[in-house]
């Protein structure tokens, strides 16, 4: 197990762990009648979630298993961005690396951009559809959110595309629940620097919510000895920026007006996060970032902007509960890619599309029968792409003269969806549901999917609670994967569309007398079809295709326990291969994700001004077979005894803990400040997952808030 060296941990660590201790052993003996963690858990124990179902329903009844976090859950976590906080509180999620993307896998599936989970802000889909992607970086500002609800499972009876293995749908706040605006200003190490406002105003028939929030970090520099570089001509000067987002600033910028029956969100979004290493050509090779030619001002690295507007109604039709929607979409993908370390060869990669669609449901309780039904129409154009390289400084001359990046065109998709709950008694519930969608593909014949979901749920008096669920996604290869000229992303028109089948067993109790709440669930998925970027693909071969099959067991409990002024929430995640078919699997372990991971969450509350938690995050040893290839073609090792090695099928990452910590303070009635630290003791630790090699992860980060309430 790897902790930081004892070397490492110097005296402003001793310092800090003291002050821990010494924070714990007082708040134990602090006033009991503090009702803040007390409502914390009372929320989640009757919160009602919409997600599931698209109409709300208590957390028991909810078909599918779903965890919830809460606006106090966030404070609590002291957690940066989207990606901590699911893998603080959400089981069996994990982190994965990406040359150079935000990534997370949940339940071991993964590829090389965050496109295997949906993602929502109060139902608006985020995921690009040329790319499917939503990074969960620090495009999406944590102040403006009431709760987040994650269904963990295929979800594609709801919600159709990109529902492959969960949906995460971020509630936003009212302008009433906010209480009241807020300004906050932080600052830290490795070059953190962040400015948000959050705003909410609201009379008796308007009510509006805004935010707005910039985000930039220099990350932290390692250098990468020649020795050390997995590069067959290994720069002297190369190194890696572990945890940059640079050159063009992280922002989320939006607001959400309610007046009367009338709904309207719009957002605009963008993030550039820098690659730790090459990402194009071999890619995982060191390289010099200053160097590298920028394009347009745009460094090495992915970045996005994305807009959204959604317009929505909710009314009666002949006493029936009707929804209208109506939204628009902008993506546009900007990246440059170290192709060529050694003669600093770069190119500048992107795309942009336009996406609009309309979406209506009817719902209505007749008897012991609630009712949904159904539709939607979406439509995306790709409008234009290009593609141009740069050499050693010079500047960036195009390459798609003929053939280009990714084709222009359009693809559309017809749906239809209903539900069916049904009460058989005042303990037994079903609930049945499928959705149809038939895909207007561009080059290609149409696609058409059935993806059906079936659930009975037992709700007991004395707080006991059973689940089982079957559910099946449906999710299309995208609009890249299949059109991609680019070298080391050749797309294949071919590719089938995936499908994850999911057995789920969920039995859960609360205590509230005792202010406990415990969950576990007992999965089994079969995913077939998997779209796989080969790396041993041919020059003349694309790199995508569709990988066989994967069929996975696993458990994740989650627990919640509070009691006189302190909160534990913990949750533990197991999952193991039955059986795979061009799969990156060892033994029963999937390749570069971790077996068992765990997190246990305390949170203190010490009066009326102070607070402070501890994350403690366990992740388990994991398989990262090491083989070096381009274009199918092994590459020389030009260090073959020293250093390390290009061919070590065997290889693995030590487990690891990493400690997070925050504080806050309140030093007047509208004036607060915060300090958060991960990776407290400086661990230092590895990560894969699409690379080719495992990635040195980020130290410790230590940041200051300094929040005004107005």
């Amino acid at each position: 197990m790897r902790f930081a060296s004892y070397s490492k941990i110097n005296n402003q660590t001793l310092l800090t762990c003291s002050l821990l201790l010494a924070i714990n052993s007082s708040f134990i003996h602090a006033n009991e009648n503090n009702d803040l963690f007390d409502l914390s858990l009372e929320q989640l124990i009757n919160v009602e979630v919409s997600s599931a179902s698209l109409t709300k329903e208590a957390l028991s009844e909810a078909p599918v298993p779903v965890t919830v976090i809460t606006a106090n859950m966030i404070k609590q976590s002291g957690a940066r961005n989207i990606k901590d906080l699911l893998l603080a509180y959400v089981p069996n999620m994990t982190h994965v690396e990406d040359q150079n993307e935000q990534n997370i896998a949940a339940r071991g599936v993964f590829t090389s951009s965050q496109q295997k989970i949906l993602f929502l802000i109060d139902g608006h889909r985020l995921n690009s559809r040329s790319y499917s992607m939503a990074s969960p970086d620090y495009a999406i500002s944590l102040d403006k959110i009431k709760q987040i609800e994650v269904l963990r499972g295929p979800s594609s009876s709801i919600y159709g595309n990109v529902a492959l293995t969960a949906t995460v749908n971020i509630i936003l706040k009212s302008g009433r629940e906010l209480s009241q605006s807020k300004l906050a200003i932080t600052a830290g190490n490795q070059g953190h620097k962040q400015a948000s406002l959050t705003f909410g105003k609201s009379e008796a028939h308007w009510d509006l919510l805004a935010w707005a929030q910039y985000f930039s970090a220099q990350g932290s520099n390692k250098n990468i000895a020649p020795k050390a570089n997995y590069s067959p001509q290994p720069r002297e000067d190369g190194f890696a920026r572990i945890g940059a987002f640079e050159d063009n600033a992280s922002y989320d910028i939006g607001a959400k007006l309610t007046y009367q029956n009338w709904h309207f969100f719009a957002n605009t979004r963008s993030a550039h996060y820098i690659e730790p290493f090459s990402a194009g050509g071999i890619s995982g090779e060191a390289y010099n970032y200053n160097t590298i030619r920028k394009h347009a001002g745009t460094g090495p690295g992915l970045g996005y902007k994305a807009s959204h507007l959604n317009i929505s109604h909710i009314d009666t039709l002949a006493d029936w509960q009707w929804h209208q929607e109506m939204y628009f979409d902008e993506n546009e993908i900007d990246s440059v890619v170290v192709t060529s370390p050694a003669i600093d060869q770069a190119a500048s990669v992107g795309w942009q599309e336009y996406s609009s669609g309309l979406l209506t449901h009817l719902s209505k309780r007749i008897d012991k029968f609630d009712y949904l039904f159904g539709m939607q129409f979406d439509h995306m154009r790709v409008t234009d792409s290009h593609f141009a390289v740069t050499l050693r400084g010079s500047d960036y001359v195009s390459a798609d003269q003929q053939v280009p990046l990714i084709n222009t065109g359009s693809e559309s998709i017809y749906s239809a969806f209903a539900q069916v709950k049904y009460s058989f008694s005042q303990h037994w519930l079903a609930n049945i549901g499928a959705r149809f969608d038939q895909k207007s593909r561009a080059g290609s014949d149409n696609i058409n999917d059935l993806s059906p979901r079936l659930a009975i749920i037992y709700q007991g008096e004395d707080g006991y609670n059973f689940k089982a669920s079957y559910a099946t996604s449906f999710v299309d290869a995208t609009y890249w994967n299949r059109f991609s000229t680019l070298n080391s992303f050749r797309g294949a028109q071919t590719l089938k569309p995936e499908k994850l089948s999911s057995l789920q067993f969920t039995p859960s109790i609360k205590l509230a007398e005792h202010q406990f709440y415990g969950a576990v669930n007992l999965f089994y998925n079969q995913l077939d079809d998997f779209i796989f970027r080969d790396n041993n693909a041919g020059v003349d071969e694309p790199n995508y295709s569709n990988a066989g099959e994967l069929t996975t067991w696993g458990i994740e409990l989650e627990s919640r326990l509070s009691k006189r002024n302190m909160t534990w929430h913990a949750t533990v995640g197991y999952q193991a291969v039955i059986d795979s078919e061009r799969f990156a699997t060892t033994g029963d372990e999937i390749n570069n994700v971790p077996s068992l991971t765990a997190n246990l969450i305390t949170s203190w509350q010490v009066n009326d001004n102070a607070d402070a938690s501890l994350t403690v995050r366990f992740i388990s040893e994991q398989q990262l077979p090491i083989h070096i290839i381009s274009n199918g073609q092994e590459i020389i090792d030009p260090y073959p005894d020293e250093g390390v090695s290009f061919n070590e099928p065997d290889n693995t990452v030590d487990d690891v803990i990493l400690i997070d910590t925050a504080i806050n303070y309140k030093v007047f009635d509208n004036f607060s400040i915060s300090l958060t630290a991960h990776n407290l003791l400086d661990a230092d630790y590895q990560q894969g997952g699409t690379t080719l090699h495992p990635y040195p992860q980020a130290g410790r980060n230590v940041r200051a808030t300094l929040s005004y309430l107005f």
